[in-house]
């Protein structure tokens, strides 16, 4: 049931980063005052971070498919799982803190052309801001790599799509076209939503010394493997 409440969410907020990237490109083609386009970037970064997480954890549902060779073992299977728990946060918590610096740059940048020649003028800001977007832009090829381990399509696409993104906000074009392309990430995000199951699952259980321990669907599998044996 929480499963499916996950989709509903991830399906909500990516109808909310379609809205909202609809008037960033609004935006563009308007003389909106500095407080409007401090509104507009605002919410585009907010839920732009919202979109991101709840697409990453959407991530955690699917299987890496990446190594061909089964696990002969539990504790084989178990440190399989760790790993790419483990790959996954760390490649997520870098997309993401140089996501929010990027969104506060924007909403910085955009907002107030006073800040905006600030910025330009100090070279602390301006290694800053270059720094989380190259930051960005690794980060995003990363993601490549896990969206092919998963060899789901919808997210290959994606992470294409936002590494294309990711250099031209890094070469300071984040207008019109980023716009777009955000938005038909958010499309292929719902589809992806829809078609999603639960292929891998993560469960917490208390072990007899009282301590809490992880166990994947894989596990359990090959736990029902060594009884028929």
């Amino acid at each position: 049931m929480l499963f499916y409440f996950k989709k509903i969410f991830g399906t909500v907020i990516s109808f909310f980063y379609i809205f909202v990237n609809l008037n960033f490109y609004n935006s563009i083609f308007h003389e909106y005052v500095n407080d409007k386009i401090f509104h507009i970037t605002l919410w585009l970064g907010i839920v732009e971070i919202f979109f991101w997480i709840m697409l990453f954890y959407s991530v955690f549902y699917l299987k890496d498919k990446s190594s061909n060779t089964n696990s002969k073992s539990q504790e084989e299977a178990e440190k399989k799982v760790i790993k790419d728990i483990r790959d996954l946060l760390i490649c997520f918590a870098i997309f993401l803190v140089s996501l929010i610096c990027i969104n506060i740059s924007r909403v910085i940048l955009q907002s107030s052309p006073y800040m905006n020649d600030v910025v330009s003028s100090v070279s602390t800001y301006v290694l800053f801001v270059g720094g989380t977007r190259v930051l960005f832009i690794f980060s995003s090829i990363v993601f490549i790599f896990i969206a092919v381990s998963r060899k789901s399509v919808l997210l290959i696409i994606i992470s294409v799509l936002n590494l294309g993104i990711s250099v031209m906000i890094w070469l300071d074009f984040d207008a019109n076209i980023t716009a777009v392309m955000r938005i038909i990430i958010a499309i292929l995000a719902i589809i992806h939503y829809i078609f999603l199951k639960n292929t891998v699952r993560y469960t917490f259980k208390e072990n007899d010394n009282g301590k809490i321990e992880m166990e994947s669907n894989q596990k359990l599998k090959l736990n029902k493997q060594e009884d028929k044996k």
